[in-house]
């Protein structure tokens, strides 16, 4: 990602890639510079310690966010296409909505979105709500596929 009308900074100054992956694991979007342009390194999020405090770098890459958005406008429109009044709230509707929600999963994993859908598959679960007997309750796993980000190489002479 280009960023014009940024000036560029003498090369001395530039970070090296350690001091770049410490501002990324920090929730800072560090820049580089591509010949005469000023770039993003790669997009992240500020997250990156969850509730507890802990290190957490599971939603710091903002591809696994657009994924995640993106599993869940894939499964409401599917969802709205084959039930658009609802319907019935019976066991028949109940399996029709996980095996619906199984195939975009499935769908989502031939994209390269998801993956190991059939392993989290059990965990797929549509339970009517306990509060309110018109509503369903959908528990859906999507494991995001990661981004290949670093790449690292070792050379053998022989």
């Amino acid at each position: 990602l280009s960023l014009p009308g940024l000036d560029i900074t003498p090369r001395e100054y530039w970070p090296m890639r350690t001091e770049e992956e410490k501002a990324l694991h920090n929730g800072l979007t560090p820049f580089r510079v591509q010949g005469s342009t000023v770039q993003v390194v790669r997009a992240i999020s500020t997250y990156v310690k969850n509730a507890a405090g802990i290190d957490d770098a599971t939603l710091l890459d903002i591809t696994t966010l657009r994924t995640l958005d993106y599993v869940r406008v894939a499964w409401r429109t599917r969802m709205s296409q084959r039930f658009p009044n609802g319907g019935k709230l019976t066991d028949h509707r109940l399996r029709q909505v996980k095996s619906e929600t199984l195939d975009v999963l499935y769908q989502l994993e031939s994209l390269e979105m998801v993956e190991n859908v059939q392993a989290y598959q059990d965990q797929v679960t549509v339970l009517p709500n306990k509060q309110d007997d018109t509503r369903v309750d959908v528990s859906i796993p999507a494991s995001a596929v990661r981004g290949l980000h670093i790449l690292t190489g070792t050379i053998y002479l022989y």
